[in-house]
């Protein structure tokens, strides 16, 4: 069956919304309906329609990305993305998928970008795990610092004061770590409202505010026949600096009534376990995928980043969608280049792959054990693993 694609009209967001709700599992109020239109523009929601019923919907979110080495590039994020549940196994997903790849290429956007509900989804459209999102939990109480911050006074305590401080602050810290992803004013008027229903339960905001980076929090409170057990559960996190890092750890393991500390928030390789007399008390109790990226311009893509090693390989593409093709990279720690080339390749990869180590987020080297990505040269293969690799791991910062 044919299904008309087009994007949604002024009076249709509760329609839209109707379906992403009913597609998740939920309903939206009529204050969360309000709220949903600070997250997704109207005009850029893709909807399929049967007749006159929507039944597919996948909107379009503009950022800017940061790519390993401090540049950004422009990619465009799905979000809500979903199928009328009597519509699905039909084609919609795909025809909705496969045109956004091909306009957004045509609009010179160098790559998209999703965070995905079920990991089986998307790799046929060319994304790839980029970003690898850690789950951890303290325990507070035995979580000592090992060198005290002296200066207590560097970090405040603040709740809606904080509004017109964090911005510059994560847009200090997201132009300095890859995969990072912009705040618009909107996006942060949505960060901020602290609802009820977006607690779940828990405690309004609380910020820890440094000068050079900010942490939020919520609390849950809890107890126990031993007393008080409280968990404080971080939601965003900001360090620019070493110094606002260990300043702001130390006064979030200083809560007291806290039993333990808990968040997705923390990267692979935050130093936190190093700041402690016993590195164990941080326990990584889940990781899943974070961010997939699916490169659209891949010479602008490339070219974008900074190369931890000195390289020179030509990479052949393979892109159902947007057609195969080779490309020469030549980068490294200053600079890079990346251009179409005739000549033959020296590594073959599909697109969603080259997507997953675009950010350094994924190693190329699995890759080629797994049989996905083929290269005769095993010393070229493992240079070019280094080189992909960034001196952080990369995380996006921003849900959407």
């Amino acid at each position: 069956m044919d299904y008309e694609l087009n994007y949604a009209g002024a009076d249709e967001f509760a329609a839209v919304a109707q379906l992403d709700g009913a597609s998740f599992g939920f309903q939206y109020s009529e204050t969360e309906l309000r709220d949903a239109e600070l997250d997704v523009e109207l005009d850029t929601i893709l909807v399929a329609r049967d007749g006159r019923q929507i039944v597919g919907a996948s909107a379009e979110v503009p950022f800017e990305l940061t790519m390993p080495g401090g540049r950004q590039v422009d990619v465009t994020g799905l979000s809500w993305v979903s199928v009328e549940i009597t519509h699905r196994r039909q084609g919609i997903l795909r025809a909705m998928m496969e045109q956004q790849v091909r306009d957004r290429a045509a609009r010179d956007v160098t790559a998209m970008v999703l965070t995905a509900s079920e990991g089986g989804i998307y790799p046929r459209f060319g994304y790839g795990i980029a970003t690898t999102v850690r789950k951890i939990a303290i325990d507070r109480r035995a979580a000592l610092v090992a060198q005290p911050v002296s200066d207590h006074g560097v970090v405040r305590l603040l709740t809606d004061e904080a509004r017109p401080l964090l911005p510059g602050l994560y847009d200090r810290w997201r132009r300095q770590t890859p995969g990072a992803l912009d705040r618009n004013e909107k996006r942060w008027e949505w960060v901020m409202l602290d609802r009820d229903y977006q607690r779940h339960g828990m405690s309004a905001l609380f910020h820890l505010v440094h000068a050079d980076g900010y942490l939020s929090y919520r609390v849950r409170t809890g107890s126990n026949e031993v007393g008080v057990q409280n968990v404080g559960v971080v939601f965003d996190y900001a360090p620019c600096t070493p110094a606002a890092h260990a300043a702001l750890w130390q006064v979030l393991l200083g809560m007291d009534l806290c039993a333990r500390i808990e968040s997705s928030r923390v990267p692979l390789d935050d130093p936190l376990p190093f700041l402690l007399a016993d590195a164990r008390q941080v326990t990584t109790t889940g990781l899943a995928d974070g961010l997939w990226v699916r490169p659209l311009d891949v010479s602008a893509l490339l070219s974008a980043r900074r190369y931890a090693v000195d390289v020179d390989a030509r990479l052949r593409v393979h892109d159902a969608l947007l057609g195969d093709a080779t490309y020469r990279l030549q980068g490294g720690p200053d600079d890079a280049t990346c251009a179409r080339t005739d000549a033959d390749a020296d590594i073959d990869l599909h697109v969603s792959d080259l997507g997953a180590i675009s950010l350094g987020g994924s190693r190329l080297v699995p890759l080629l054990r797994a049989g996905r990505v083929r290269c005769a040269d095993e010393r070229l293969a493992s240079r070019l693993d280094r080189a992909f690799l960034g001196d952080v791991a990369p995380q996006y910062g921003t849900g959407f």
